[in-house]
């Protein structure tokens, strides 16, 4: 195995060639031959070819038409010499050893020297590329500053707006509060005033309705039975009123109106005590001689459309929770449990679902 006399490495038989005359080989790549150049070689060059240290040991051939330098000083001859010598284009100095053929160094020099001319070469190239990339990205950065600071502004513009609405709401909730508030105790006052205007009105229910009745008869007949002679002086309006229900099958109750609340009061009085002393034959059709079906009747206060609601409620309630009683007093619905417990004034629902 031979070794390449320029670079020392070792060499094989396809990758050199082979001096005629010393038996040397030497790189294709230390001799400083081209691809073309290699595969144009036939063989019988590759025969004959002589290293570069055999070719300057061979003898010069004849010279005798080669010129000579002139006897006379070269200042005074007509003959002007170059003595300028050219380096190669774009190579050092060093990249050419005295014996004419290139050496490794040599090549590692000219190789470092590509390679940092292609890597400057590289670098210029990607500078240039990220400065226009940069250039673009920090446009686009100003313009997204630009639009942050816009959205900043409009953002705190609408915070501001946010907290002074925020702030209106807070004053309109107390208002609200207040309002409504007021509205309930309004509300109430209301209820009272109108319960109050019904303080001279009872109503009969479950009376029968006939064509040709005479429902201030039917008055005066109550108070026969109820022992409570009841003159025409002491009724100032006497009808049937509409039904709440216009789908229920009971008939329409009749409401009277007294001149005095004390007559409506003492009236009401002397029916619930005739109820109580004929616990077999309570106020009926046939006790008041409009039927003989016997059914019941029922003299009550003439309340208004929410106490309706409530004392139906707490009837209703009551069952659920066994209450013993439920009644209206001054157009007010109480209940009692049992009869050493309380009476429980019901002021609205709320006070009926707190029941226990």
């Amino acid at each position: 195995m031979k070794t390449c006399a320029a670079c020392n490495d070792t060499v094989l038989h396809n990758d050199c060639l082979e001096c005629t005359r010393c038996s040397e080989a030497y790189h294709y790549l230390c001799l400083n031959y081209t691809v073309e150049e290699i595969q144009s070689l036939d063989n019988e060059v590759r025969k004959y070819w002589l290293c570069p240290k055999c070719k300057n040991k061979q003898p010069k051939g004849d010279n005798s038409n080669m010129l000579v330098r002139p006897s006379t000083p070269t200042g005074m001859a007509e003959v002007t010499f170059n003595v300028t010598r050219r380096k190669a284009h774009n190579r050092p100095e060093s990249t050419q050893s005295s014996t004419g053929y290139v050496t490794r160094a040599d090549i590692r020099l000219i190789m470092r020297e590509e390679m940092r001319s292609v890597m400057n070469e590289f670098a210029d190239d990607l500078k240039g590329t990220m400065n226009v990339r940069l250039r673009e990205v920090s446009d686009q950065l100003a313009e997204v500053r630009t639009s942050m600071g816009f959205l900043s502004d409009q953002f705190d513009s609408l915070k501001s707006d946010i907290d002074s609405h925020g702030t209106k709401i807070k004053q309109l909730e107390t208002v609200n509060n207040e309002l409504r508030s007021e509205l309930i105790t309004l509300s109430n006052r209301v209820r009272q005033m109108d319960q109050m205007s019904r303080s001279s009105n009872l109503e009969l229910q479950c009376v029968p309705e006939h064509r040709s009745e005479n429902v201030i008869s039917v008055i005066k007949q109550l108070g026969h039975v109820i022992n409570h002679p009841i003159n025409d002086c002491d009724i100032l309006y006497c009808s049937r009123i509409a039904k709440s229900n216009p789908n229920s099958s009971r008939p329409r109750s009749i409401l009277v109106k007294f001149a005095t609340p004390r007559t409506r009061d003492s009236v009401l009085a002397a029916s619930i005590q005739y109820n109580k002393t004929h616990q077999k034959e309570k106020l009926n059709t046939s006790v008041l001689g409009l039927d003989d079906k016997r059914s019941p009747v029922y003299v009550v206060e003439n309340l208004t459309v929410e106490n309706k609601s409530l004392h139906a409620a707490a009837r209703l309630r009551a069952k659920q929770l066994s209450f013993k009683y439920v009644w209206v007093r001054g157009g007010r619905v109480y209940v009692r449990k049992s009869d050493t417990s309380e009476a429980v004034f019901i002021r609205d629902l709320d006070t009926l679902n707190n029941l226990k």
